[in-house]
């Protein structure tokens, strides 16, 4: 899939697939009400130029958000802990 944001170009066929274990929450708004709703198929890549990308599914669409380094620590650092200390280090023992 090929995605732009913030004026760069994001090819997923091209970026490291990181994860498939996130989860994701996005809202819409439907008749003045805010509706929260959880992506499916979420994935996170990493770009060889070191930029991170998150992908999911809704019932009709496929979306992405870039994630800074930060953002992308958080995420794996909650749902796929192995893969957050291959990329940032190991945790340190309580």
């Amino acid at each position: 899939m090929l995605f732009v944001i913030n004026s760069l170009k994001y090819d997923t066929t091209k970026m490291e697939l990181v994860s498939k274990k996130c989860e994701y929450k996005y809202t819409r708004t439907v008749l003045d009400m805010v509706l929260r709703y959880s992506g499916k198929n979420v994935k996170i890549f990493k770009s060889l130029k070191n930029h991170w990308l998150l992908t999911y599914e809704t019932d009709y669409q496929k979306c992405a958000v870039a994630l800074s380094e930060k953002e992308a620590k958080e995420y794996l650092m909650h749902y796929d802990l192995k893969v957050y200390e291959k990329y940032f280090g190991e945790l340190e023992e309580a």
